[in-house]
């Protein structure tokens, strides 16, 4: 019997002629990786002299991160390493320090002098690094430093390190609140920044530490409208979202006056005699009252919607919902239309980008109905849509049936009602009796579709179309006796309680 070959122990050695290499690579996981000699080769590694050696151990210690891996272990190691002199070898380490600095906080707190010194290093780069770590040690005693630090940052000549320092100010305020007050000088100092890189990391600092110092943005409105084009899509959306509260608090609803309109004109409309009466009696309070006058958009008003209307041609599914969201609130009727080209361009990406936008248009037809109707049909209902997308476009579908495509939308759903979803078959139920109860003209027609299901084998179909029919017939109970009389004739057999419930009702 052959005595089986013994695995070298020397580390990094090598297998045999077409045999498999076992535990070469640490960040592998090798099967026969003993836990007390774990990552001593790269712990040697990191120990040597030699900046090459340090930046593979480096190298395979960030690829473990970016594989999930848990490294935390060699931070000991890897910390001493931060004074590095080789530029390479330095980014690295910080890239790991920012990963485990909020772990491991105690051994981050040995090595902040270093991090300190990497402040003033000339590399752009690695000073927001260090910035980027210190903020991470979330440790109370630091916070002077910590202030000290974004300060000098927030004055950098590098927009890069700006935008850490504008990173950096959240974390400062969820440590210590008190320091809210020096925080503002900063975002005051950056929010005049007229860089593109800066712009949308101040504003989300803005929105986390004091949303309510809206005057911090009067002298900055105009500046952030005008850079929004050239922002990160990060920062478009937090901008825009943010620049939406702004307009809405701050300039004229153009909807609200057009409300007042549409009501002054159906008043004139449909007057009574009695109107008529009254306003004889107040045509002297009427002549006292001051004028209405017109309605005329603010310039800086149309700055914001003009320079955020190509941002609808985004590939960025969020920057186009945030870009719809600003003109909803704030476009006049006229122009709110251009919003519905783009969300329907959005239907075309995945399930959930559909979803989300999905429950947007759903919301907006309730109350501005026509700028979809031009677009009906690209709300049909596929057989491969998953059922929650296939609900939502119900819903949409029903909101915009009026008298004119009413035939066309009752013919979708007949269609949908042969659906092997039951769940999307009492939907659709659902979905026709509203539309009957919105429009007077069909309801005898829904009714009489709705009775025939009353013959489907599905007890969950006859189950939700006797609940319809019920609140059909609540509404016009003496013109439907045959109904009624259909309904008492149904067979008893049918074991579904809510159905019962509704058959005993119309009983």
């Amino acid at each position: 019997m052959s005595a089986a070959p013994a695995y070298s122990e020397d580390k990094g050695g090598s297998a045999g002629p077409g045999e498999p290499e076992y535990g070469h690579d640490p960040a592998s996981g090798g099967i026969f990786s003993s836990d007390y000699k774990r990552h001593d080769d790269l712990k040697e590694m990191l120990d040597t002299n030699k900046d090459s050696l340090k930046l593979e151990a480096m190298k395979r210690i960030v690829a473990m991160i970016a594989r999930g891996k848990n490294a935390s272990d060699l931070f000991p190691a890897v910390v001493k390493n931060v004074a590095c002199k080789n530029i390479e070898v330095k980014k690295l380490v910080y890239v790991y320090l920012v990963r485990y600095a909020e772990e491991q906080q105690d051994l981050a707190l040995l090595s902040i002098s270093t991090f300190q010194r990497g402040l003033k290093d000339p590399n752009q780069l690695i000073r927001a690094s260090a910035l980027r770590v210190l903020s991470s040690i979330r440790v109370p005693i630091i916070v002077p430093i910590m202030m000290l630090a974004i300060k000098e940052a927030a004055s950098d000549m590098s927009p890069y390190v700006r935008k850490t320092a504008a990173h950096a100010i959240p974390k400062l305020y969820s440590l210590d609140s008190d320091q809210k007050d020096q925080l503002i000088e900063v975002i005051e100092k950056l929010l005049a920044d007229k860089t593109t890189l800066v712009a949308g990391s101040v504003v989300m600092a803005f929105e986390e530490v004091c949303p309510e110092r809206i005057d911090l943005i009067h002298k900055n409105y105009r500046k952030l409208c005008n850079l929004l084009i050239d922002v990160e899509e990060w920062g478009q959306v937090v901008i825009i979202s943010m620049l939406t509260r702004y307009a809405r608090t701050q300039f004229l609803s153009p909807t609200q006056n057009e409300s007042l309109l549409e009501e002054n004109a159906e008043k004139a409309f449909y007057g009574s005699e009695e109107d008529e009466a009254k306003g004889a009696g107040s045509e002297e309070t009427a002549a006292a009252a001051p004028a209405r006058k017109p309605y005329i958009m603010d310039p800086d008003h149309r700055l914001l919607l003009r320079n955020t209307k190509p941002l609808l041609q985004s590939r960025s599914a969020a920057v186009v919902m945030a870009v719809a969201q600003l003109y909803f609130h704030l476009a006049p009727k006229a122009e709110v239309g251009v919003i519905a080209k783009a969300l329907v361009r959005l239907l075309r990406s995945h399930s959930e980008v559909q979803y989300v936008v999905l429950q947007n248009v759903a919301t907006m037809s309730i109350k501005r109905r026509g700028m979809f109707e031009p677009y009906l049909k690209s709300f049909y209902i596929r057989s491969t849509d998953p059922t929650q997308i296939k609900i939502l476009k119900l819903e949409v579908l029903t909101n915009l049936a009026n008298e004119t495509n009413i035939p066309t939308v009752l013919r979708e759903f007949q269609t949908y009602i042969r659906s092997m979803d039951k769940d999307f078959v009492a939907a659709t139920i659902q979905a026709i009796g509203r539309c009957a109860t919105n429009i007077g003209r069909v309801r005898d027609t829904c009714l009489n579709g709705l009775v025939q299901l009353l013959s489907n084998r599905d007890e969950l179909v006859v189950a939700e179309s006797v609940v319809v029919i019920k609140k059909l017939l609540q509404m016009q109970p003496a013109q439907h006796g045959e109904i009624i009389k259909h309904l008492a004739k149904l067979t008893d057999n049918i074991q579904v309680f809510r159905w019962e419930e509704e058959r005993h009702w119309t009983m």
